[in-house]
C-alpha cells in the first residue's frame, strides 16, 4: 500500500491511526506485543520515506507535551503513536533506492507513506515507477488530487486501466487505486469567508491564488457578498 503523502501534519495523523490499529490488531509501542498477536499484522512493516517527514515527526515527538488528551493517555500506556514497534523510517538517500528495490520485487506486505502528496515530486515518484504496472500494490490517496498533477492523473485514468506520465515516461496504472477523503487540514469554502469577516480591520485587497478555478471563482463572488467594501481579485 503505497501512501503519497504531505510531510507535516498529513503524514504524522496517517501514523497516530496506523499505531492504533496496530494497537487493536495486538501490537503497538515498541518492543510490547499485545495479548492477541495476529501473524498478518505482525509481518506488516510501516514504512516512512521522506527526510522532510522523518524530521518533522520527531519535532512532534519533542511537543508531545503539548499533545491532546487522548494523545497524552496513549503515551501514559505505554504507547508512543508516532514511534510504533513496525515503523521503519528511511532517510538516506541510497537506503530509499534500496527500499523501492525490495518491496518491487518482494511479496513482504507493506505500508510506504512518502512525499509528495500530489505525486509531482519526491520519493514517491520512484515508488510509483517501480509498482504502478503491478495489480498487486495498492495506491492510497488520502489529499486532494489538484488537476494537472500526477496524483490526479493516476486517480482519474487508474480505475480505468489507463496510464500516467512521470519524469516524461508513460506508465501503465495496473495497480489498486483508492481514495480516502476528510483528512485535508485546509479551511473550507465557508471557514474562509468567516476567518475574513472576523478580521477586526478588513484588508483593503484579497487575492485568490490557490485551488481550482471554478472553487476560486465561487469564493470569490461570496466574498463579494460577504465582505462589499472589500476589493477580491482572482489572478489569471
Amino acid at each position: 500500500m503505497l501512501i503519497p503523502a504531505f510531510s507535516i501534519g498529513r503524514t504524522q495523523k496517517l501514523l497516530y491511526e496506523l499505531e492504533d490499529l496496530f494497537h487493536d490488531h495486538g501490537y503497538g509501542a515498541r518492543g510490547h506485543a499485545g495479548a492477541r498477536p495476529r501473524t498478518a499484522w505482525q509481518g506488516l512493516q510501516v514504512v516512512l520515506d521522506s527526510p522532510l517527514a522523518v524530521d518533522f515527526t520527531a519535532g512532534y515527538r519533542r511537543l508531545r507535551r503539548y499533545w491532546d488528551e487522548e494523545a497524552r493517555e496513549r503515551v501514559s500506556a505505554g504507547r508512543d503513536p508516532l514511534a510504533f514497534e513496525q515503523l521503519v523510517t528511511v532517510e538516506r538517500h541510497v537506503d530509499h533506492l534500496r527500499m523501492v528495490d525490495y518491496l518491487a520485487r518482494r511479496h513482504q506486505p507493506a505500508v510506504v507513506i512518502a512525499a509528495s502528496g500530489m505525486c509531482a515530486g519526491g520519493r514517491v515518484v520512484n515508488y510509483l515507477k517501480a509498482m504502478l504496472g503491478d495489480p498487486r500494490h495498492d495506491i492510497l490517496f488520502v489529499g486532494y488530487q489538484a488537476a494537472g498533477t500526477p496524483g490526479r492523473d493516476i486517480q482519474h485514468y487508474g480505475p480505468r486501466g489507463g496510464c500516467v506520465v512521470l519524469d516524461g515516461a508513460r506508465y501503465d496504472i495496473r495497480a489498486q487505486i483508492h481514495t480516502i477523503g476528510g483528512y485535508s487540514a485546509h479551511a473550507d469554502q465557508q471557514d474562509l469567508v468567516d476567518f475574513v469577516i472576523g478580521i477586526p480591520t478588513p484588508p483593503g485587497e484579497i487575492r485568490l491564488v490557490h485551488g481550482d478555478a471554478v472553487a476560486k471563482a465561487t469564493l470569490a463572488a461570496r466574498l463579494r457578498v460577504a465582505v462589499g467594501d472589500v476589493k477580491v481579485v482572482v489572478p489569471g
